[in-house]
C-alpha cells in the first residue's frame, strides 16, 4: 500500500509518496491556518487508498498562542481530513525518528514539532559513504546543518530553539528570508547604500535576479504581492535602498542582489565551519529547494569533500519536498502494512 508523505511547514506544504509523486503547494499559515483542513482534503484526496506518515514545522506560526497549541491544531486538522476521506489513522513523526498515533503526537508534542529536520537527515544518511557526514538542507525559510556519524543523527540540539543557539540551525532560507535581517547595506559598484528595516525584499527577489529561479507571473506571496517577475524583483530590491528601478537602473538592483546572496552564503557557510562536530566529515550532501544555490558554493569552498545532493541518489524533484519524502519511505520500511 503507498505510503504518502506530509510536511507541513509555516508557508509550504510538501507531499511525496512512495509512487513517486510529489507536490509542494504555498500555504501562508500565519494569515491562513482556518483553510488547512480543505487545503489537505484537495491535496490528498488525489491519493486514494494511502496509508499517511506527516511531519510539521508549521505549530511555530505566530497564528498560534504557543508551539502545543499549533501541534495539537494541526494534529487534529490532518486526523478528520483522514477520517472524511477514510485514509485511516495518520502517523506523526518524532525528532526521536519514531512515528506515533495522534494522541501520542499530542502527549509528546515537543518531540513532535519542528520534527521534520530529523526525519530528513536519517533518510539522507544512507546516500553518505560509511553514513558518515553533513546534511545541508537549504529550505525557503531555513537551513539546516546536521552532522551524522555512521547513520546517527550526531547533532547537539534536539529542539529548533537549541538547535539555533548552537548554530545548527541558520534562519536564513533561499526565499522568504527578508533582505533587511541578511544586510545592513546594499553595495553596487564601489557605492554604500544603507539598508532600509523593512520588509521590501527578500532573498526570492534576490535568486531570481541573478538567475538561480525563473520568473512565475502567477505567483504573488512577494513581499509586495506583486508578482515574481524580473521587473517586480528589481523594483523590490531598489526599495530596500529607498530608490527605485527608474533612478538606479536594472544592473545596480542586480548588483544589490549579487551582495545579497554573499552574505546569504556567508551565513550558511560561516555556521558550517563554526560547528566543531562538521569538522574532519569528508563527505556533504546537499537538499532543499535551495540547493541550485548552496551547493555550487559549497563545491567551492571545499574542493577535497565529496559533495552530492539527495536528488542525485534519488531523483531530482525530492530535493525541494525532502522531509515529506523521508516520512514516507521511513514509515514504508518501519511500519507494519
Amino acid at each position: 500500500m503507498t505510503w504518502l508523505g506530509l510536511d507541513i511547514g509555516g508557508a509550504n506544504i510538501k507531499i511525496a509518496s512512495t509512487e513517486g509523486q510529489t507536490r509542494s503547494i504555498p500555504f501562508r499559515f500565519w494569515v491562513g491556518h482556518q483553510r488547512l483542513k480543505d487545503t489537505l482534503s484537495e491535496i490528498m484526496g488525489e491519493f486514494p487508498n494511502c496509508n499517511v506518515a506527516a511531519t510539521m514545522t508549521a505549530e511555530l506560526a505566530d497564528c498560534f498562542e504557543s508551539r502545543k497549541e499549533g501541534v495539537n491544531y494541526i494534529v487534529d486538522a490532518l486526523v478528520e481530513v483522514c477520517g472524511r476521506l477514510d485514509l485511516g489513522e495518520p502517523v506523526f513523526a518524532g525528532t526521536d525518528l519514531e512515528f506515533r498515533p495522534a494522541s501520542e503526537a499530542k502527549r509528546l508534542w515537543l518531540r513532535t514539532a519542528a520534527s521534520n529536520w530529523a526525519m530528513m537527515a536519517a533518510f539522507a544518511a544512507r546516500y553518505l559513504p560509511d553514513q558518515t557526514g553533513v546534511v545541508v538542507d537549504m529550505g525557503s525559510t531555513t537551513t539546516d546543518i546536521i552532522p551524522v556519524l555512521e547513520g546517527q543523527i550526531a547533532a547537539e540540539g534536539k529542539t529548533d530553539s537549541e538547535r539555533f543557539r548552537n548554530g545548527e540551525l541558520v534562519y536564513v532560507g533561499a526565499d522568504r528570508t527578508p533582505v533587511c535581517s541578511v544586510v545592513n547595506w546594499l553595495k553596487h559598484d564601489g557605492k554604500d547604500f544603507p539598508a532600509a528595516a523593512e520588509l521590501f525584499a527578500t532573498v526570492g527577489d534576490a535568486m531570481l535576479l541573478c538567475g538561480h529561479v525563473d520568473e512565475d507571473a502567477s505567483r504573488c506571496d512577494t513581499a509586495d504581492g506583486r508578482p515574481r517577475t524580473i521587473r517586480h524583483a528589481a523594483q523590490r530590491m531598489c526599495r530596500m535602498a529607498c530608490e527605485d528601478v527608474d533612478t538606479v537602473g536594472m544592473e545596480t538592483a542586480t548588483g544589490f542582489a549579487q551582495h545579497v546572496l554573499s552574505m546569504v552564503n556567508y551565513h550558511i557557510t560561516d555556521s558550517i565551519v563554526c560547528l566543531e562536530h562538521t569538522r574532519g566529515f569528508k563527505n556533504i550532501i546537499v537538499t532543499g529547494s535551495g540547493v541550485g544555490f548552496i551547493k555550487p558554493k559549497l563545491e567551492s569552498m571545499y574542493p577535497e569533500v565529496g559533495i552530492t545532493s539527495l536528488g542525485d541518489h534519488v531523483d531530482g524533484e525530492v530535493n525541494t519536498v525532502a522531509p515529506a519524502w523521508a516520512v514516507a519511505v521511513l514509515a514504508d520500511e518501519r511500519l507494519p502494512r
